[in-house]
């Protein structure tokens, strides 16, 4: 879906953290990608829990007034969890983490995975904004986290 903003294996440290820091990814969830998500294929292997078909169909997507197939909320969410993740690095720890969806992502959409640093004051926690921004300037998913970051000197 994208290339990491960073290595996941680079650690990042509290002590190299600046208040109003920003960082992306790029990701464009594809129906491929949704599939695979779903556990679903191409080939004939579907997902039948209820309203399913919006994710995977875009008649199924259409006929529930939506213009294409929508990205599952789960999904979305793991792509912010991700941005967070690789940033952090292995020796992060996500201590909350908080979202609310305000519009479907649809399947192709271009987005911006967004992190800034609202609060990097009380050692060693740091606190991001979060966003996915699609192409159209809309933010379908907003959110918080708060991060346990190591210190240099531990």
């Amino acid at each position: 879906m994208s290339a990491p903003h960073s290595d996941p294996l680079e650690q990042r440290y509290f002590d190299d953290v600046n208040l109003g820091d920003e960082f992306e990814e790029i990701q464009q969830p594809t129906s491929e990608h949704v599939q695979q998500f779903l556990g679903t294929s191409a080939r004939g292997g579907t997902d039948r829990s209820p309203g399913a078909g919006r994710f995977t169909d875009t008649a199924t997507a259409r006929s529930q007034g939506l213009e294409r197939p929508i990205v599952p909320g789960t999904m979305s969410m793991a792509m912010i969890t991700r941005l967070v993740t690789d940033w952090m690095g292995p020796l992060g720890h996500i201590v909350a983490l908080d979202v609310s969806y305000r519009r479907p992502v649809m399947h192709d959409d271009k987005l911006r995975s967004i992190a800034l640093v609202t609060d990097a004051e009380t050692s060693p926690r740091v606190h991001l904004d979060l966003a996915l921004e699609n192409e159209r300037g809309e933010r379908p998913l907003q959110g918080t986290a708060i991060v346990e970051l190591p210190m240099r000197s531990s």
